[in-house]
């Protein structure tokens, strides 16, 4: 007969109450997950799908000759004459349009981007899609929380954060305890349906777990919340603000009766301070905006923004990599990998697999629990009152302090559980 010792009860009750969390993280996170799992797949691919759906709008006859940039913005802007246009973006490539973006509904509003593609070499309209015929722009707005704004934000990272407790605690709940770790990979094929539906989500999760973690992490300084709220204060507080933002933020000063700089001149300057391949022009209506313009390559490290002021020509802002502190090229590094850039076509095939592993996990735990729940019941784990271990104690301080959403709805759900113990009591 095998006796329980004080350690193996321990252990038991610690594995049972992290399996909880495991349990209801998962059922949290599962929507996210699918929904940023489809959108951000489908964004990776934006520019592969764009050129299929709309080759007559996205390819031109090339020609020698290259049309005024003030032309080509013309020519978009007189489809829609009391709209704002927010960026045109100019390929270096010339079979390619130009794509003059209009924000919102014709500029007003956080709705959906509406593209307006014009020939470079003629400055002749190609046509123009709705919000939701152009795909780069709605699957971008839906990834970040479209179209609740920053509560969808708000709700996303909550997503992301509790992604992360589902991945720690799967890892805790996954350990081998009585085979090796690369023996443990191996789903078991003869003990049943349950067992290998469970090894099969085990499995794929631990293989994919270092790279998800990744994701989550690198996703957290887009939000609204951990990004503005948490990052952004720290950035400045050490002098680490992001450099590209100095750009945005320049200002002209206004000067009455001077002719405003053309875009062909911004171009021109930009060309000489070495901004170099396809181009982002930003397009800000107030009189005393700078025009700043930028290149969109596959690594922020090779890219470069330059403001000018409108009125005297003068270069306000110039930025490359070299100007980076380490915060801000921790933080563009990890959106290249992010998107799918920073390596190319590999990046992009590499990031589709772990979307379809996030599927994978989504799928093969519902149906692990399935299996597994009592008929008729949500098969939960039992809560066991257990004192944690020194180690999960200050590992979910750590994650409540860094991840202050999570920390919040921690403490709600405590406070819930608390008060439904106490009324479950009273009814005794």
């Amino acid at each position: 007969m095998t006796s329980v010792t004080p350690e193996s009860e321990s252990s038991s009750r610690l594995y049972r109450r992290l399996w909880r969390w495991h349990f209801y993280a998962a059922f949290l996170v599962i929507p996210f997950v699918l929904l940023q799992g489809i959108t951000g797949t489908m964004y990776l691919w934006q520019d592969e799908w764009a050129d299929w759906a709309h080759p007559e709008l996205r390819f031109v006859q090339p020609q020698a000759i290259v049309a005024s940039f003030d032309e080509q913005l013309a020519a978009a802007q007189a489809l829609h004459p009391h709209a704002h246009a927010t960026t045109m973006l100019v390929s270096d490539d010339p079979t390619r349009s130009t794509q003059v973006m209009f924000g919102g509904h014709h500029g007003e509003g956080d709705a959906l981007p509406v593209p307006v593609f014009v020939d470079p070499h003629t400055a002749q309209v190609l046509g123009e899609l709705s919000g939701w015929q152009w795909m780069p722009g709605w699957t971008r707005k839906v990834h970040g929380g479209w179209p609740l704004g920053a509560a969808g934000s708000w709700l996303l990272e909550l997503g992301a954060c509790w992604a992360v407790v589902m991945m720690l605690t799967g890892l805790y709940l996954w350990w081998p305890r009585d085979r090796g770790l690369l023996a443990a990979l191996v789903p078991r094929t003869g003990q049943g349906a349950r067992v290998l539906v469970k090894d099969l989500h085990g499995s794929v999760a631990v293989i994919f777990s270092a790279v998800i973690l990744a994701f989550l992490i690198s996703a957290l300084p887009w939000t609204q919340f951990w990004g503005n709220q948490v990052l952004k204060p720290i950035q400045n507080a050490i002098g680490q603000p992001s450099p590209f933002g100095a750009a945005a933020r320049a200002k002209s000063v206004v000067q009455p009766g001077v002719t405003a700089m053309s875009l062909d001149e911004a171009v021109q300057n930009a060309r000489a301070a070495g901004v170099i391949g396809g181009l982002e022009i930003k397009l800000d209506g107030k009189a005393d905006s700078a025009l700043s313009v930028r290149n969109r390559l596959a690594r922020a490290s090779r890219e470069t923004a330059v403001a000018f002021d409108r009125y005297s020509r003068a270069t306000l802002v110039k930025t490359t990599w070299a100007d980076f502190p380490p915060i801000p090229r921790a933080v563009a590094t990890g959106v290249d990998l992010h998107e799918g850039s920073f390596f190319g076509r590999a990046n992009q095939w590499f990031n589709s697999i772990v979307a379809l592993a996030l599927v994978w996990m989504s799928a093969t735990g519902l149906l692990s629990w399935w299996m597994r729940r009592p008929r008729g019941r949500l098969g939960a784990p039992l809560r066991s009152e257990i004192r944690l271990p020194r180690w999960a104690l200050v590992t979910g301080v750590v994650l409540c302090a860094v991840m202050p959403l999570l920390g919040a709805s921690v403490l709600v759900l405590w406070v819930a559980d608390a008060l439904r113990g106490r009324l479950v009591a009273s009814r005794v």
